[in-house]
């Protein structure tokens, strides 16, 4: 009689894995800040191109001048989303990168949607969703660990 085992090698063997690198307050707290920093040039703009946009849908600005001043906040859209795809993200963090990410490209997609207002709100409303989808998370990790809260208006 004759009794043949198979051997993988090790090759699936489940041994645990060692825990990844964690970060330090400080450094999850700087990829935290950096960001929003970079973000915040978006937030700052909106009110402006906020208002553009309400006297435009109350006829009190031409499309015209509503479509300037949407390509000029596109632009600051763009170059914020440029700034945050390059922010290094580890662990959690990585998701509320992505997250404000696909904000920002669906804000600049809303801007490029004007005149049509459908499309235009669709986007928009999908952006700004993204973007209090990775407040939400940033503040989640924040207080895990324990850190100060971002301020809610760094990210709209």
């Amino acid at each position: 009689m004759v009794l043949l085992c198979g051997c993988d090698h090790g090759r699936r063997r489940a041994e645990p894995q060692p825990p990844g690198p964690t970060v330090s307050f400080v450094a999850l707290d700087r990829q935290h800040q950096r960001l929003v920093r970079d973000y915040e040039p978006v937030s700052a703009a909106m009110t402006a191109y906020e208002l553009a946009f309400r006297d435009w849908r109350l006829g009190r600005l031409s499309q015209t001048d509503l479509l300037t001043r949407a390509t000029a906040y596109r632009g600051v859209v763009r170059r914020a989303r440029t700034r945050v795809s390059d922010d290094r993200a580890t662990g959690e963090t990585r998701r509320a990168k992505h997250l404000l990410v696909e904000a920002l490209g669906t804000r600049a997609g809303a801007l490029a949607a004007l005149p049509d207002v459908k499309a235009y709100r669709l986007l928009w409303d999908h952006s700004e969703s993204s973007a209090r989808a990775a407040l939400t998370v940033l503040q989640d990790i924040r207080d895990r660990a324990r850190l100060i809260p971002l301020p809610e208006d760094s990210v709209s």
